[in-house]
C-alpha cells in the first residue's frame, strides 16, 4: 500500500473523528442548555412566589374565610351505604331502579319520591343523590372463569383465555354492589332498605325465575337423597354378604377374590356417597344464597354519616379558587407591563 493511500484513510478516520465529536459535543450543549431552560423557569416562578407571596396568602386566606361561612351556614349532608348481592341477572334492573331514584332527586321531583319511598314530601326533598357501583374484586373474575370453563365443552373452552374473559367482564358481573345515598335527613336511610329490595322483588320476571330455580333445587334434592338411600342399601348388601362369607368354614382361592371384589366395590360406593353428599351440600348453600332475588348482604344504618370530605367543603374549594384568580391577575399585570416595555 503507497503512503498517498495510507494518509488519505488517517485523513478519513481523522474527519470522522472530528464529525462524530461534534455530533457528540453538540448532544450533551443540547441537553445540559436543556437544564439550564427548567432550571432558569423554575428560579424564575419561584422569584414570582417571593415578590407575590402576601398577595397569594391573603387570597387565599379570603376565599378560605368565605367558604368556611358557606360551609357553617348551609345545612350537614349524611349518606349512608347498603350492600347487595343480586340474583338470576337482576344487577341491570337494579342499576336502573337507582338510576330512576337519583334522576327524580336530580329533578327534584319529591312527589314521586315519596310516592316510591312511602315518605313525606319534605323527606323526599331532603335527598342529594343515589348511587350504585360494584364491589370489585379481582379474585372474582378467575372464579368465574374456572366455573365458565367447567360448564363450557371442550372447544369453546380452548378457544376463551382469561384476558379475553376479562375484557367482557362488565360491572354488572361483579356479585357485591354498594348502594350509596346522600341525604339532609340523618334519619331517613333505615326507611329504605325495604322498599329498594322490594322493587326488585316484586318483579314478575325475577319471581318466576326464582320458583323455576327453587323448584329445580328442590327436585335435584330428592334426587340426591334417594341415591344416597340406594347407595347406603347397597353398602349394607356388601356388608352382610361379606360378614355371611367369612362366617363360613372354607377357605379358598375362589373366596378370597370375592371378597377382594366385594371389597373394591364397597370403596366405589363409598367414593361415590362422598360425591353424593358433597353436590347436596354445594345444592344446599345454593338454594340458601338463591331464596331472595337480592340478598341484603349489609342494610343502611339507621343513623347517617355526616360527610366530612375535604375537597368538597367550600373551605378548601374557595381558598384554592381565590388563590388561582389571585395568580392569574398578578401574571397579567406582568404581562401588561412586558408588552408596554417591549421593543
Amino acid at each position: 500500500m503507497s503512503k498517498e493511500n495510507i494518509n488519505s484513510e488517517e485523513v478519513d478516520l481523522g474527519s470522522l473523528f472530528q464529525v462524530l465529536g461534534k455530533g457528540f459535543r453538540n448532544l450533551f450543549d443540547a441537553i445540559g442548555n436543556f437544564f439550564k431552560a427548567i432550571f432558569h423557569y423554575i428560579i424564575l416562578f419561584l422569584l414570582f412566589l417571593r415578590h407575590n407571596t402576601i398577595k397569594l396568602v391573603i387570597a387565599v386566606v379570603i376565599g378560605a374565610i368565605i367558604g368556611l361561612y358557606l360551609d357553617l351556614t348551609k345545612p350537614s349532608v349524611y349518606s349512608s351505604t347498603m350492600i347487595v348481592e343480586p340474583n338470576f341477572k337482576s344487577t341491570h334492573q337494579l342499576y336502573k331502579n337507582i338510576a330512576y331514584y337519583n334522576e327524580l332527586v336530580k329533578q327534584k321531583n319529591t312527589a314521586l319520591l315519596s310516592e316510591a319511598f312511602n315518605i313525606s314530601s319534605e323527606e323526599a326533598s331532603k335527598f342529594k343523590s343515589f348511587y350504585i357501583k360494584p364491589i370489585k374484586n379481582e379474585n372474582e373474575k378467575f372464579e368465574l372463569f374456572d366455573e365458565f370453563i367447567q360448564k363450557a365443552d371442550t372447544a369453546v373452552a380452548k378457544s376463551i383465555t382469561i384476558k379475553e374473559f376479562k375484557k367482557g367482564f362488565s360491572d354488572f358481573d361483579y356479585k357485591y354492589h354498594e348502594i350509596k345515598v346522600r341525604s339532609l335527613n340523618s334519619l331517613i336511610f333505615d326507611k329504605l332498605s325495604t322498599i329498594i329490595s322490594n322493587s326488585i322483588e316484586n318483579n314478575s320476571y325475577y319471581k318466576n325465575q326464582r320458583e323455576i330455580n327453587t323448584l329445580n333445587l328442590l327436585q335435584n334434592e330428592q334426587v340426591l337423597l334417594k341415591s344416597l338411600s340406594e347407595i347406603d342399601t347397597l353398602r349394607k348388601i356388601y356388608n352382610e354378604v361379606l360378614i355371611t362369607e367369612a362366617r363360613k368354614m372354607e377357605t379358598g382361592t375362589n373366596i378370597t377374590l370375592a371378597q377382594g371384589i366385594k371389597k373394591t366395590e364397597e370403596v366405589e360406593l363409598f367414593q361415590e356417597s362422598f360425591k353424593l353428599n358433597e353436590e347436596l351440600i354445594s345444592n344446599n348453600t345454593e338454594k340458601a344464597e338463591s331464596t331472595e332475588i337480592l340478598n341484603i348482604v349489609s342494610t343502611f344504618s339507621k343513623v347517617g354519616l355526616k360527610e366530612r370530605i375535604l375537597y368538597k367543603k367550600n373551605t378548601f374549594v374557595f381558598g384554592i379558587a381565590f388563590g388561582v384568580i389571585m395568580f392569574i391577575i398578578i401574571l397579567l399585570k406582568q404581562m401588561n407591563r412586558y408588552l408596554i416595555n417591549y421593543k
